[in-house]
């Protein structure tokens, strides 16, 4: 009875990190492209968002993941948006070495850049908004990634109902503290592209530089269960109310 209580507070205290992969063999290649309808609050198809697997670099030791968003005239009352964001990761280990966003909002340029690898006290995010330059230097907790390294991690990553895992996030021109969790059973998604059977990671993100019970956003993610685990649906929360990406376009993926 005592083993088993002290092997119970063991694993209570045991550190929440990145779930571990499945193996070598990555569920993606070269060449794969995903486009997704966006809406905000509803509405229709408010922007597209671009994800894609591009050549790798040094050899192949590094993955290049690239993103491209903006807006369209259906987002007319909206603010106007373009973007590209690069994250350059490490082909074994999948975390980042660096990751870098420019975009154009309502005709403001507004640049963000993390250098990752290697890892050290602090997670360091320079950035640009205009003519103005600021650093912020905020301290490291675990493993750290960027929102296309994380979606690369969920795809190779062993998922099974109820695990939980927790990362440092760089987005949004922020440092962010997330919790995540995979929901107890799969479920049926349908979008442009297709009905899907999923399974689907919740997640909580808090601001790293706020108190703990500053506003949190909630993110949820929906992946195909066959072996490309393809994003299908990913919901989460902007400044102005919620946003939906849903998969429309597939090019260059895997066979299933």
């Amino acid at each position: 009875m005592i083993a088993a209580a002290l092997l119970a507070a063991a694993l209570a205290a045991a550190p929440c990190g990145l779930p571990a992969a499945r193996g070598d063999d990555r569920p993606w290649r070269v060449g794969e492209t995903l486009t997704f309808d966006l809406d905000v609050l509803g509405v229709v198809k408010t922007g597209t968002l671009q994800l894609s697997v591009e050549r790798p670099l040094s050899g192949g030791k590094i993955v290049t993941l690239r993103a491209r968003a903006k807006t369209t005239s259906a987002a007319a009352n909206l603010k106007r948006f373009t973007g590209v964001a690069l994250s350059w990761i490490d082909a074994a280990t999948l975390l980042p070495e660096r990751y870098r966003d420019e975009t154009e909002e309502d005709g403001v340029r507004k640049i963000s850049d993390a250098r990752l690898l290697p890892p050290g006290p602090d997670i360091v995010l320079e950035q640009e908004i205009g003519a103005k330059k600021t650093r912020t230097a905020v301290p490291r907790v675990g493993d750290v990634l960027d929102p296309l390294s994380a979606l690369a991690r969920l795809r190779a990553a062993r998922l099974a109902p109820g695990d939980r895992f927790c990362f440092d996030l760089v987005a949004n021109r922020r440092v962010w503290r997330v919790e995540a969790s995979v929901a107890a059973k799969s479920e049926r998604v349908e979008t442009p592209a297709g009905r899907f059977d999923t399974v689907r990671v919740d997640a909580v993100a808090r601001r790293a530089d706020r108190p703990p019970d500053a506003r949190s956003r909630p993110v949820h993610v929906w992946l195909l269960t066959d072996a490309r685990r393809l994003p299908v649906a990913i919901v989460s929360e902007v400044d102005v109310g919620p946003v939906r990406a849903t998969l429309s376009g597939v090019r260059g993926a895997r066979a299933p």
